[in-house]
């Protein structure tokens, strides 16, 4: 299986239609850590981009979701991939395409 950022090559591909615009959503949020740092300062040192990190783990769960709903619905490729941040959620949005059959 192929995943590519943008759309897959027309020619090669063909895309599913029930399976367009397929949206995943995580929520991202650091409230656990930000307590923790209130009880214990001393801790902090050092440490930075929490939110960031927070944001590439929520991403690389919500891609293997994809993969997973990929590989249940058997598809080829998966292209189109947007990602977006609004406040405290992750919104991966993708579209699955099937290989044409050159026979």
């Amino acid at each position: 299986m192929e995943i590519m950022k943008n759309h897959p090559s027309k020619k090669n591909y063909k895309i599913m239609p029930r399976y367009q615009n397929i949206k995943i959503i995580k929520k991202v949020s650091i409230k656990i850590v930000e307590d923790f740092f209130k009880s214990f300062p001393e801790e902090k040192r050092g440490r930075k981009n929490f939110k960031n990190k927070e944001k590439e783990i929520m991403t690389l769960i919500a891609y293997n979701e994809l993969i997973k709903k990929g590989n249940t619905v058997k598809c080829d490729c998966i292209g189109n991939i947007k990602e977006k941040l609004i406040s405290e959620r992750l919104e991966v949005t993708a579209s699955f395409y099937k290989k044409y059959n050159n026979e």
